[in-house]
């Protein structure tokens, strides 16, 4: 029988191909909605099985087997939603994706109750795991048409696309740059700070959308602080001890990705504050989507994937 992380690679490559052809065909109805809904399946199709068949090396949980096996189901149902006007119809065909994501959460949960208290690199990847579901449900929302605490449908599916990269693949990231430093003492602290600042500074960000733009740029230059941070050692300590080539392409050009990303997640933050024009949503999802997605978050995931099996 395949193994779960080989179908879920598997799923990866596939789900690849099917994203590059629905780069083809528009989805949204305009072009800045059409950007992020393509930048949303590329987690659903591509960064989530590459993350769960790098997760659990022992294949340890039940919950999350499970879940590589239904995910591509997951993902095509949640595809064809964006081809049906929001309503009912819509948001039950999302609902099996939302499904999916607590059913990822619960094995991070069961993964977090068999581990340390304290937050260590293993910790990160399991706190990406339990916050995933918060992005299913904004993605439910969306295809719902509900606006909750009056947000526009732009910023509803925007927050889905926060939580499925800020909020699960960086933390992801941060515990595999972990794994690979976790015997030498400076690296690992560094990298368990990184972790720390990016788990408390996603749900800032998404606190301040909501509360406060003030707040908002605190938790933009938490993370900002976290994944910097974690692009240093990743270039300084962690790709040198990979053995692929390729793969230290891949993750030096996701660490550059990153720290780029998130200057300009706080330039704009900031220009919310300041009532200043810097650069607004349809920039953002051109330039910080796209670096934080196809940059760090898809490169560093295929680093990480070609160096497990000696690409």
């Amino acid at each position: 029988m395949i193994a779960t992380s080989q179908f879920a690679r598997t799923s990866a490559a596939v789900g690849g191909l099917i994203w590059i052809a629905a780069l083809l065909i528009q989805t949204g109805d305009s072009p800045e909605t059409d950007l992020i809904q393509k930048i949303f399946l590329l987690a659903v199709f591509v960064i989530v099985p590459l993350a769960l068949s790098l997760i659990s090396p022992n294949e340890d949980s039940i919950a999350l087997r499970i879940a590589a096996w239904a995910q591509p189901i997951s993902a095509t149902l949640c595809f064809v939603s964006f081809f049906i006007a929001q309503g009912v119809v819509a948001g039950i065909l999302a609902s099996f994706w939302l499904a999916l994501t607590v059913l990822i959460a619960l094995a991070g949960i069961l993964r977090l109750a068999s581990s340390t208290p304290r937050l260590t690199n293993e910790q990160s990847i399991n706190v990406g795991m339990v916050y995933l579901p918060i992005g299913g449900a904004w993605l439910l929302a969306s295809r719902l048409g509900i606006q909750p605490l009056g947000f526009g449908d732009t910023i509803v599916l925007l927050t889905a696309v926060h939580f499925h990269f800020a909020g699960f693949a960086a933390p992801v990231l941060t515990g595999l740059a972990g794994r690979a430093v976790s015997n030498r003492t400076a690296a690992s602290r560094a990298v368990t700070l990184a972790a720390l600042a990016t788990v408390i500074g996603t749900p800032i960000v998404a606190a301040g959308i909501t509360l406060s733009p003030t707040v908002a740029l605190v938790g933009a230059l938490v993370v900002t602080l976290g994944l910097t941070l974690l692009g240093v050692v990743v270039i300084g300590y962690v790709s040198p001890l990979i053995s692929s080539r390729i793969a230290r392409v891949f993750l030096l050009a996701g660490s550059l990705s990153s720290c780029a990303a998130m200057v300009l997640a706080c330039l704009y933050a900031y220009s919310i504050v300041s009532h200043t024009l810097i650069i607004d949503i349809p920039h953002m999802a051109m330039t910080h989507g796209l670096l934080n997605s196809l940059g760090f978050a898809l490169c560093s995931l295929l680093a990480w994937s070609f160096e497990k099996n000696g690409s």
